[in-house]
């Protein structure tokens, strides 16, 4: 139906008209039926003019309502008001303009919330109300238009004078209504706390519950929504006794079961051995929960349960039975000379904690032996024999090697912890790998030492300091196999030893260096390292790829500041560099994979170095001039 387009009202109307005119035609009928004329004249004289005036009144009546529904077709009856907004007269699309602009002005005043000394101010836009004034047009047009003709009578004459007017319903957002009672909840209430049971040591506590307090939200709620649609724009609350979820007697049980189990020490066994477990032990083992709600009396109440937490007997257990238990060794890949091999694995033998927990319930509730035999079971590796050989990983697909100062013992700990860090890391078909991600933050609790590190340009002592020799060895065996860079940056100071425009710089917080495994098969990455050296390998399925480079000419040269520092030790014109500067520039590495002769990406690393100053010390000291010798006659 087009906007703005009243239904076919009229025809509803003039059924209603009908329906009247039926009734006068019945009653009329079945007067006809009895014989009118000989009816009246076995009454008396004041009968029959009491008779005839009542019918007269009835005819009148009928006939006024008749003229009423025809002068009203299509719009609310004359008289009627929503919310002591007058609506009578006007078609449906009329009466629901005019109720949305009528309450708006009562909707957009706030409703005063009181509970004690707090109160809060509440608007219609805090919980969402709203009116339907569609629906409120169509329930004041529906009135003196129902199916029963007495009713629609009395509803009109009402109307007339006035009677008839549409309460208001104002609709929240349940979710932010919600919200906001739980809000004043939270402020007034005090939550009731549940009978628990306290163990320390072997000694069983059962704690009573506590009595709360709150708001009752359903009464709440109604009493909000009233008030929005009225004029009394005030809601007193009341605080509401709020019990405990568990009282005592549905802790009872609990407490029961936790001073039966903390009674007397546990034995373990296993083959010939055996553990004695205290009883204090056993206490430090015992949790509790909820267990669910029971009828007692026609109350329901919730009840407690006593357990064992898993965690806590697995750091009680697991050291105890160490000795017959084994640790599953994934199987694993071992590279020599650029060929690899797979390393079989090796199942494990553990405690099977699920039997455990129950046997241990049995033997500590039980009324039988406080001793219970281990159950073990065969514990699988998480990367099977099989599975490593699923890998696809068979083939060396790059290699590079850089070189360092063997001298700078710290440096050369860190390049050996980190080399050793990332030995073995195993990424998946089309993940990415991160250093960091990998390796982690270098600490000293991991047994890295501090070196010197480029920070801000220049070198300074740092925790893991060498990291950046690895970076770089890494990002070169990337390069060279044809994977995809997804970040590398290069070193804030151009360092010669590197291969020029392929150095990688990487920092726990700061820049990571990324690739991506785009093979359909996992890649190993696989560390070797002396003295003065260090290898990074990939190992994986061929993947056909061709490397080509090209490296291009410095640019953007800039030369180095210089900085001279007076030496008063330095004999004057003395010139010391302690700090060689190096020159900012810039420069481009181009490098395009094939594979069958076709491109499969072309990728550019740029590289822009800053200059790094130069620290000269300049002598000042001037020699004493030298007296001759004196002679002695």
């Amino acid at each position: 139906m087009p906007e703005n387009t009243e239904p076919a009202a009229p025809a509803e109307d003039d059924a209603t008209a009908r329906r009247v005119a039926a009734h006068v035609r019945g009653r009329s009928h079945r007067a006809e039926q009895r014989g009118l004329a000989g009816w009246l004249a076995g009454m008396s004289v004041r009968a029959r003019w009491v008779v005839i005036a009542a019918g007269a009144l009835v005819a009148v009546t009928l006939l006024a309502v008749g003229v009423d529904i025809a002068s009203s077709a299509g719009r609310v009856h004359p008289g009627v008001r929503v919310a002591g907004v007058a609506v009578g007269g006007m078609t449906r699309i009329e009466a629901a303009r005019r109720i949305d602009s009528g309450i708006k002005p009562l909707l957009e005043r706030p409703v005063k919330v009181s509970l004690d000394a707090e109160s809060w101010d509440l608007t219609a836009a805090q919980i969402g109300a709203s009116v339907d004034a569609t629906r409120l047009a169509a329930a004041a047009y529906g009135i003196g238009r129902g199916t029963d003709v007495v009713s629609t009578i009395s509803e009109r004459f009402s109307a007339w004078f006035g009677r008839q007017d549409v309460a208001l319903a104002v609709t929240p957002d349940e979710v932010l209504l919600s919200g906001v009672l739980g809000d004043i909840d939270k402020a007034v209430g005090v939550a009731p706390v549940d009978a628990s049971v306290e163990v320390s040591s072997t000694a069983v506590r059962l704690v009573p519950a506590t009595q709360g307090k709150g708001i009752d939200r359903t009464v709440a709620r109604g009493n909000i929504l009233t008030a929005f649609a009225s004029n009394d724009r005030s809601v007193s609350l009341a605080l509401v006794p709020r019990p405990a979820s568990i009282t005592e007697d549905g802790a009872r049980a609990a407490y029961d079961t936790a001073r039966k189990m903390v009674s007397a020490p546990l034995t373990l066994t296993y083959d010939k051995k055996r553990w004695e477990v205290p009883a204090a032990t056993v206490g430090g083992w015992l949790a509790f929960r909820s267990a669910g709600a029971t009828e007692t009396a026609g109350a329901v109440a919730g009840t407690l349960e006593c357990y064992l937490d898993s965690a806590e007997v697995s750091a009680s257990v697991v050291p105890l039975v160490k000795e017959v238990g084994k640790v599953a060794q994934d199987a694993s890949f071992k590279v020599s000379s650029g060929t690899v091999s797979i390393v079989p694995a090796q199942d494990g033998l553990g405690v099977d904690a699920e039997d455990l927990a129950t046997r241990l319930m049995q033997a500590l509730t039980g009324s039988g032996e406080r001793v219970v035999e281990l159950p073990m079971k065969r514990v699988a590796p998480a990367i099977t024999t099989d599975a490593a050989k699923g890998m696809g990983i068979t083939t060396r697909l790059s290699t590079y090697t850089t070189s360092y100062a063997s001298s700078n013992t710290p440096r050369v700990n860190n390049i050996h912890l980190l080399a050793d860090a990332l030995n073995g890391t195993l990424v998946a078909p089309g993940a990415v790998f991160s250093f960091n991600g990998t390796i982690g933050p270098r600490t000293a609790a991991k047994g890295y030492q501090e070196a010197n590190a480029i920070v801000n340009g220049k070198l300074v002592p740092q925790l893991g300091g060498g990291v950046c020799q690895i970076g770089t060895t890494i990002f070169n065996t990337v390069f060279f196999s044809g994977l995809p860079v997804v970040e590398r940056h290069n070193h804030s100071l151009y360092i010669s030893h590197y291969p020029k425009g392929r150095d990688a710089t990487v920092s726990w917080g700061g820049p990571d260096f990324q690739f991506r495994n785009d093979t359909g098969n996992w890649v190993l990455i696989a560390t070797s390292y002396s003295n003065s050296t260090v290898t990074v390998s990939l190992y994986g399925t061929t993947t056909g790829y061709k490397v080509a480079y090209s490296t291009g000419a410095f640019t953007n040269t800039v030369a180095f500041p210089v900085r001279e520092i007076k030496d008063a030790t330095l004999p004057k014109g003395t010139k010391v560099v302690e700090e060689k500067g190096v020159s900012g520039r810039s420069i481009v590495v181009t490098r395009t994979v094939t594979k069958n002769g076709v491109v499969v990406h072309k990728d550019s690393f740029k590289s822009v170095y800053k200059p790094a100053e130069e620290v000269v010390r300049v002598g000042t000291k001037v020699s004493a001039p030298s007296t001759p010798p004196t002679s002695t006659p």
